[in-house]
């Protein structure tokens, strides 16, 4: 009837799991779009036992994840849409980048992950990569020239970040120049994105 709701889901690349929720509700009939982020160690009931719901995708994919989602908010997942980091920072990089206001200075490194995460604060135009180091920010290193607060913005910081960057992928993707980018874009969704939904929809 004009509502319908779809789970969007951020994968890592090597480590599994989804690292990132976000389930989408948009009312065509009113013109809306609401989005909640779902912390990646929220309690679900799997297989009969208490798990964290991103055990949801390595257990069964994104059916069960959707499912799992579904049944913890009482709210039908109509669709899912699943990218990797590669494929996130390639349609960043498909629509020529994205403005974004980044509020802190980001300075983290992780071997272990091959994550390097640098990235001033301000207005700027970011690339694809200079986006997914911004969305997988959560802290400074505690050596950090910027300082350490030890738990930095964790997780919940994290989502609004991610929230508010997804919110300027959309200004941009709406801009009439992207409309020689469709090409590019459609690329990226072929190659990267998982999903029930056509292209056009």
């Amino acid at each position: 009837g004009g509502f319908y709701t779809i789970l969007l889901s951020g994968l890592a690349d090597d480590n599994g799991g989804s690292d990132t929720n976000i389930l989408v509700a948009v009312d065509t009939v009113n013109g809306y779009v609401y989005g909640v982020s779902i912390p990646r160690d929220s309690k679900a009931i799997i297989d009969g036992k208490a798990r964290k719901i991103n055990y949801a995708y390595n257990k069964g994919g994104t059916e069960l994840l959707a499912d799992t989602v579904s049944e913890q908010l009482g709210i039908p997942v109509d669709y899912t849409v699943s990218v990797n980091l590669k494929g996130f920072t390639a349609l960043v990089d498909a629509i020529g980048g994205v403005d974004f206001d980044v509020p802190y200075p980001m300075d983290y490194h992780d071997p272990a992950q091959d994550l390097v995460i640098e990235q001033a604060p301000g207005l700027r135009h970011l690339s694809g990569d200079d986006a997914m180091q911004v969305i997988r920010w959560r802290k400074n290193d505690k050596d950090s020239p910027y300082g350490y607060n030890k738990g930095g913005v964790g997780d919940a910081g994290r989502m609004e970040l991610q929230q508010n960057f997804l919110k300027a992928v959309i200004k941009e993707m709406m801009q009439p120049k992207n409309v020689l980018n469709i090409g590019k874009i459609a690329k990226v969704f072929e190659e990267s994105v998982e999903t029930d939904l056509s292209f056009q929809n």
